[in-house]
């Protein structure tokens, strides 16, 4: 009786084994497909009467990347490039752009690779790569450049912040580290060693030298407003948090326009034109 209750113990214990291998080996594999998801949805063209133009950003060795803007009226006004969250595309800012294209600023809807009919896989570098391209494509033709990135779009903002390559930077429900909130997703899994892409924000704290403006909800249920708590402390002085109640993970439902138009002119990133 005895060897027999070993057996069956050692085979459980093999089986929990190989079944929490099993899922470990799942989620690795279909990391990226949990991390980027893309509606599928092709968009083309502008709708007509929106304001909108098409903007082609060529991506090296990718092809051209879609997306849509509006220049500013004068170079003397900023532009807001706004980044996208993992499940939305550049339809989703198109309210909020708006509202800035009416005080005169210029504004992008970034696009990715693999999301909207664009060519290619979405991958943390390829995301970087696009955004530098759609930078690279509307320097020469505006004033001053701010980076809005909501979600997982603040990491994307975030990096090229850190690159320099912007006056200002919004983070809009942003995470300290991507793999900080898998972890809590999947607190049975080693995510902090099988994640491919991480998205570490704090880590480019010390890399952002620009004024940096954070909207977060504390209801927000996907990004706990704890984390962009975290990194407005981080930041310090460079960083100014508003706390919103009641808009959970989408704070841009709301025209937010009037604090960013504040916070860029208290900065010396606008003046006080065209608004």
């Amino acid at each position: 009786m005895r060897n027999i209750a070993r057996t069956w113990g050692i085979a459980i214990i093999v089986l929990l084994v190989v079944g929490y291998l099993g899922v470990c080996g799942y989620l690795f594999a279909e990391q990226r497909h949990l991390v980027f998801q893309p509606s599928g949805t092709v968009l083309g063209d502008p709708p007509a009467e929106s304001g909108f133009q098409s903007l082609d950003v060529p991506d090296t060795g990718l092809g051209v990347i879609k997306a849509w803007w509006i220049p500013p009226a004068s170079s003397a006004q900023p532009t807001i490039v706004f980044f996208h969250g993992n499940g939305s595309d550049r339809t989703d800012f198109m309210d909020q752009a708006l509202h800035f294209h009416e005080r005169g600023w210029g504004v992008v809807l970034a696009s990715y690779r693999g999301y909207s009919g664009n060519p290619g896989a979405p991958t943390e570098d390829g995301l970087m790569a696009d955004a530098r391209a759609t930078l690279a494509a509307i320097a020469p033709r505006v004033g001053p450049i701010i980076v809005w990135g909501h979600s997982l779009g603040s990491g994307v903002a975030a990096r090229m912040a850190s690159e320099g390559r912007a006056a200002g930077l919004v983070l809009e429900a942003p995470y300290t580290v991507l793999t900080d909130i898998a972890a809590a997703r999947y607190p049975y899994v080693p995510v902090h060693w099988l994640m491919l892409d991480r998205f570490d924000t704090q880590s480019l704290v010390g890399d952002i030298h620009v004024p940096v403006l954070i909207f977060h909800s504390v209801d927000d249920p996907v990004i706990p407003f704890a984390m962009g708590q975290a990194l407005a402390q981080q930041l310090g002085a460079r960083a100014s948090l508003i706390k919103m109640h009641g808009l959970g993970h989408v704070p841009h439902a709301v025209d937010l326009s009037a604090p960013v138009l504040r916070w860029a002119q208290a900065e010396h990133i606008a003046g006080g034109a065209g608004t």
